[in-house]
């Protein structure tokens, strides 16, 4: 089965969502994007390209994500500061029981009384399937393009 216009505009909704609630500091309902059996990593594209599975964070369960949730919501402390996620088109293949998605992405962040500034940029990498109905991240990948990264990692990704 091909990925039909519907599901497309389902798989753009999917990654448009986890942006705004990563944006708009709805950290509790990030791990509710993955499936039960899934992967989330942060890693460099040098990293990435080299086949190095070396990254900056990576949750492999749902309770992973769930404790990286709670020390970014509760335990982390951080200045007041935005993020906002300019997210472009979603590139899909596979079929309707597994999708292969790349998204381009780029984080601006505003930290209170500064200027606005890229945090990172990079590409989603994801492997998405449908678990109770829903489309979820079985796997997503955090390709982010430079070498180095602003050590103000106060969210996911």
């Amino acid at each position: 089965m091909t990925i039909t216009p519907e599901l497309r505009s389902e798989i753009a909704d999917l990654a448009n969502a986890y942006a705004l609630a990563i944006d708009d500091g709805e950290l509790d309902r990030w791990p509710r994007f993955f499936a039960s059996d899934c992967l989330y990593k942060i890693i460099a594209k040098e990293n990435f390209d080299s086949g190095l599975p070396l990254g900056l964070l990576m949750c492999d369960s749902q309770g992973m994500l769930q404790d990286r949730m709670e020390a970014f919501s509760k335990l982390n402390v951080f200045g007041p500061r935005s993020w906002r996620h300019m997210l472009g088109a979603v590139y899909t293949t596979g079929s309707e029981k597994e999708i292969s998605a790349r998204t381009n992405f780029v984080i601006f962040e505003t930290l209170a009384g500064k200027d606005t500034h890229i945090l990172c940029a990079g590409e989603y990498r994801d492997i998405i399937i449908r678990e109770h109905g829903a489309l979820k991240f079985r796997e997503r990948l955090c390709v982010y393009d430079t070498t180095m990264i602003p050590n103000s990692i106060v969210r996911p990704i």
